[in-house]
């Protein structure tokens, strides 16, 4: 009687565990995967960094706001069957890309600045070139997107009078 009733508190106890702790964690994976290779000691790391969980036909958006007067260095990593990453950054206010790794033969760090405060959306989907056919239906991974920052190097203001 004393089995069952051990049974039944363990059965409970796993019934309430949340699902993501059985999944794979992503949450940290920016801080932890390759895009660490790519950390540079005078950036901070931006709290906007990103990692998801996601499958080799998934494409992501992510909405992030960048602050003017600041340099950022973005870099994206992911599981070696998972490559290569490809990201498009859009204007949110005009719809309008800004850029296309695709160009840059899918790039996997970019440094980017703006004067002025902008959100952006940032479209990343997977091409996993090493993947076959089987694992491009069934195979998820981790993707991360380590943003780092910096100000802007003091400049001189001209003041001009009239």
């Amino acid at each position: 009687m004393k089995h069952i009733r051990y049974i039944q508190i363990l059965s409970l106890a796993l019934s309430l565990l949340p699902l993501s702790s059985i999944a794979q964690d992503c949450v940290d994976y920016h801080l932890i995967g390759d895009c660490m290779m790519d950390r540079q000691k005078s950036f901070k790391i931006y709290s906007q960094s990103k990692s998801v969980y996601m499958s080799l036909l998934d494409t992501v958006e992510l909405n992030i706001v960048f602050y003017g007067q600041k340099d950022y260095m973005l870099s994206f990593c992911t599981h070696r069957k998972m490559y290569p990453i490809h990201f498009v950054l859009i204007d949110q206010s005009t719809n309008q890309v800004l850029y296309d790794n695709a160009i840059d033969k899918y790039i996997e760090s970019i440094g980017i600045g703006f004067d002025m405060t902008k959100p952006l959306v940032i479209k990343i989907d997977v091409l996993s070139r090493r993947a076959d056919e089987e694992e491009i239906e069934n195979y998820y991974g981790c993707m991360g997107l380590l943003i780092q920052y910096k100000n802007y190097g003091r400049k001189k203001v001209n003041l001009q009078m009239q």
